[in-house]
């Protein structure tokens, strides 16, 4: 459909914002789901994304919101199979890219997961370091 990608790797950014009203970027996120849904995307992350985004839910939005993202949005994920080569990797790409960039443990998987595994699909995300790693982010 017009362009918009049959995968997108989703980041904590962005699954708190479509799922919290608050959010600077909630109506982008809502868009950029909508949009998916239309094109029949396929939506990829991390076990450790899934961690960060429920724990995010869990202190920002409560415990019911934290539980709903698990029983409504994890079932219909596709998780990056990650063994330990790519822990390896993410902690290789956190000793080189970790300090001036400021990244977490997560977006260094991130990093690794869509520049091996996924062939550099887009993310859907609004964290400035996906960007400053090199990779695609969405836009409209």
């Amino acid at each position: 459909m017009d362009g918009w990608p049959e995968r997108v790797f989703c980041d904590t950014s962005f699954f708190f914002a479509s799922l919290d009203r608050r959010d600077l970027h909630h109506v982008q996120a809502l868009r950029w789901a909508q949009r998916s849904a239309r094109a029949g995307t396929a939506f990829w992350c991390t076990w450790d994304v899934v961690g960060e985004t429920v724990t995010l839910l869990r202190r920002k939005a409560g415990y019911r919101e934290a539980a709903g993202f698990l029983q409504r949005v994890l079932p219909g994920l596709h998780l990056v199979p990650c063994d330990d080569s790519m822990r390896e990797e993410t902690a290789e790409v956190f000793l080189r890219l970790g300090r001036d960039k400021k990244l977490s443990w997560c977006d260094c998987m991130s990093f690794v997961a869509v520049t091996t595994v996924l062939d550099r699909v887009p993310t859907a995300t609004f964290d400035v370091h996906f960007k400053s790693m090199g990779l695609p982010v969405l836009s409209d």
